[in-house]
């Protein structure tokens, strides 16, 4: 690397460790370090949200799926612009002003504890799945770039998203993603340019390329069908998600962080497939194709410029990772500590444990890091574990009342195992009906499971429908 590299993410990484080191200031309780004291602005909750998820299946994965279909595989992101947007204007008002802090906690109060424990435990898997692949594209940036063998690379990436996460929780987090989708943005957009016209501008490309590299219709239907609803279940359940909804200080910041997400993603998914299209001119054959980005700084970039997109690469997967990391701890202190392990505890007693999951959560997304490597597929299995199954008992539960607890806790059910069997048994040997992507089936068993057992079983009783009202 040239020291001008070196020096631009030396830049980037002391700034994100100031950030979080001066945030460890402003938390002097639980609710602090969990959820900002609820009291976000729409800068800070929109930033934040649109940062969580551009990360590593947003650059380096979509940009590798591009380098390898074609502008079709931008449907990775453009996909994510229907689901923010129509989710901020429709069901945000509705779970702003509610007195919970997870999903899992609004399963209980709205439904039984039974559909909370199974959710929590559900979901703390996700989040480590999703953890671990954006500690990934850190190991890999350093990796293609510094020549770092990835082991280095996840404990670099670990410990620099580690050190302030534990130490100023949420408000860390979101004031670091401030910083790091301006970094990850202008990345992006100052690349784009500079690849194009290393590769001789748009017309060589085009000439270089088979014509469908250029058609976004590539993928057919289903499968930006599957990706839509994967973006509804995940932004409408997931914990890294929620949880800026339930810290922002009104609805209309709650609302704003979604929209904002969703207008942003349209921009970044044309300019990350035009990387990766791109690349495949310049760079044809890699073997890796989520190498793609990195070897775009790298063969690209000019000195002090590489630098800065490498560390935007970091915070692709800093600002995404310390999130689920958040989402995490988040869920195991309120929907299983203080509800099972320890209903007492002191709020310093809190802290000092919701610090030590931190911890615990992070080595388990190292070690699911080591073993995968495609991040797309980490991401589509993480939602398919738990948002799928998930996303009906919580939309249904906040518009239609006759739901109950049995309906819900039978969808969570036959809606997992249903996209398991049809994920690892029907994939690729089912036609017709059954072989529609494991997400679809998964929830088209789950609405039937759960209308038909709510309508066949007893009422919800009036406590239960007046935590709606």
């Amino acid at each position: 690397m040239h020291i001008l590299d070196i020096l631009g993410v030396g830049i980037i990484f002391v700034a994100v460790i100031y950030i979080g080191y001066y945030s460890t200031k402003k938390v002097d309780s639980s609710e602090d370090f969990l959820l900002a004291g609820r009291n976000l602005g729409k800068i800070q909750a929109g930033f934040s949200m649109a940062a969580s998820d551009l990360g590593g299946s947003g650059l380096i994965g979509a940009s590798a799926y591009c380098y390898s279909i074609g502008l079709s595989g931008a449907w990775w992101n453009w996909c994510a612009t229907p689901a923010f947007i129509v989710l901020g204007i429709w069901l945000v008002s509705k779970l702003r002003p509610l007195a919970i802090c997870t999903g899992p906690e609004f399963l209980e109060k709205r439904y039984n504890k039974e559909s909370r424990v199974i959710a929590s435990v559900m979901q703390i898997c996700s989040v480590v799945a999703a953890l671990s692949a954006q500690f990934l594209v850190g190991a890999v940036a350093l990796n293609v770039l510094a020549g770092i063998p990835k082991s280095v690379g996840l404990a670099i990436s670990v410990g620099l998203v580690i050190l302030y996460t534990m130490g100023g929780g949420l408000i860390a987090v979101v004031n670091t993603d401030v910083f790091q989708f301006i970094i990850l943005v202008g990345s992006v957009l100052v690349s784009v340019p500079l690849a194009m016209a290393k590769a001789g501008g748009l017309g060589a490309i085009k000439e270089a390329l088979p014509p469908e590299f250029f058609s976004i219709g590539e993928l057919g239907a289903w499968v930006p069908i599957s990706w839509i609803l994967m973006c509804f279940f995940m932004y409408s359940t997931q914990q890294a998600f929620l949880q800026r909804i339930f810290a922002s200080k009104d609805v209309k910041t709650a609302k704003f962080a979604y929209v904002f997400a969703g207008a942003t993603y349209g921009l970044y998914g044309l300019a990350v497939g035009l990387i990766g299209i791109t690349m495949a001119v310049l760079i044809p054959g890699l073997e890796d194709s989520n190498t793609v980005f990195a070897m775009m700084v790298k063969t690209v970039l000019p000195p002090g410029i590489a630098g800065i997109v490498l560390g935007g690469i970091f915070a692709a997967s800093m600002s995404t990772a310390d999130s689920f990391l958040m989402a995490g701890t988040t869920l195991f202190i309120n929907d299983i500590y203080k509800t099972f392990i320890n209903k007492n505890a002191s709020d310093t007693r809190v802290l000092w444990m919701s610090r030590a999951v931190t911890f615990v959560i992070c080595v388990g997304g190292v070690v699911m890091a080591s073993l995968m490597n495609n991040l797309i597929n980490i991401i589509y299995l993480g939602g398919l574990f738990y948002s799928t199954s998930v996303f009906f008992p919580l939309v249904l539960g906040v518009f239609w009342k006759r739901a109950n607890g049995k309906g819900a806790l039978a969808c969570i059910l036959i809606s997992l195992a249903v996209g398991l069997f049809a994920e690892f048994v029907l994939k690729g040997k089912a036609t017709g009906f059954l072989g529609l992507p494991s997400n679809i089936l998964a929830a088209i068993a789950g609405l039937v499971t759960i209308v038909v057992v709510s309508w066949v079983t007893k009422k919800p009783s009036k406590e239960k429908i007046s935590f709606i009202e």
